[in-house]
């Protein structure tokens, strides 16, 4: 991750403020649309199409969905997941002990929808990430290829799963991919970006990487960030897609627009750690996991 101009320039106490409400006001948002649209397109200027060699249809997506409390938006989601145009996926509904009633139900419902789909129930609320952790460790025996991950709000594109393939080109490594934030309606769109949670990762580079850390929030760009370092030794690739393959919903009081400040400063705390580590070093080796059981047990 590069040191933006104003990190340089500018103390903390300064700078982490001026981003923010920048952000808030819509302002720095504008920005970024227009260079990551710019930066999508020259992608796709670019981009050479996968080597006949080169068979997805043989590749298995482990796809883990964190489950709180959303059961309103997970029926949209699974049927996201059913519409994938690479149909080579195993689901995973990892539910981080939802408090809501209905939640068992739901959960049952959508996983007796495919035999691809499996639900299971944390013994308690350890957070997205330990809860993603955990789904991966439950499908460890799978013949799952790569891994994706997929809040319950977020409704993918069918070609999600297809184009990221098709970006990696049979390479070990990670693709982010191009998304656009919405309302809670998925009416008004409001910004593009490369996101962070559905990443695409080859087997490989996740278990080079160990999973997630034990973290509440941010996880998913901790994880991108090591990512990122781990693909400097040439081993795993760290790339963009360029077409649209989530829409995320932009729900008030979310984990997303809590402790910005101190989030951003954890990770750039994070980026100068990782810059002094070796590669074994990154990897976490005891990822944290917790106790759950199926949905049908």
């Amino acid at each position: 991750m590069r040191v933006s101009l104003l990190r340089k320039i500018l103390p903390d106490f300064l700078r982490v403020p001026v981003v923010i409400l920048l952000r808030k006001t819509g302002i720095s948002t504008w920005f970024q649309n227009q260079l990551y649209a710019h930066e999508a397109s020259a992608l796709k200027k670019n981009f050479t199409a996968t080597l006949p060699s080169v068979s997805t249809s043989k590749m298995k997506v482990l796809i883990v969905c964190a489950h709180y409390n959303h059961t309103e938006f997970l029926p949209g989601c699974v049927s996201s997941i059913l519409e994938q145009t690479h149909t080579n996926w195993h689901l995973i509904i990892a539910d981080d002990a939802s408090t809501d009633a209905s939640t068992n139900a739901v959960l049952r419902d959508q996983s007796n929808r495919d035999t691809r789909i499996d639900g299971i129930t944390l013994q308690e609320n350890s957070g997205a990430y330990v809860a993603r952790n955990t789904g991966v460790r439950a499908s460890q025996k799978s013949d799952w290829t790569h891994v994706t991950f997929i809040d319950p709000d977020d409704v993918a594109n069918p070609t999600w799963l297809q184009h990221s393939l098709d970006v990696l080109a049979g390479r070990e490594g990670s693709v982010r991919p191009y998304i656009r934030r919405f309302d809670t309606a998925l009416q008004k769109p409001l910004q593009a970006y490369f996101g962070h949670c559905p990443t695409l990762h080859s087997r490989f580079a996740w278990e080079r990487a160990g999973g997630f850390l034990s973290l509440r929030r941010s996880g998913d760009s901790e994880l991108t960030l090591r990512m990122s370092h781990l693909s400097k030794d040439g081993l795993t690739v760290n790339v963009k897609s360029f077409e649209e393959s989530i829409k995320c919903r932009h729900i008030p009081g979310s984990a997303t627009h809590q402790d910005l400040t101190s989030r951003k400063l954890m990770l750039e705390n994070r980026d100068d750690e990782l810059q002094k580590m070796s590669p074994s070093e990154m990897k976490i080796n005891s990822p944290a996991i917790t106790s759950f059981k199926k949905c049908s047990e």
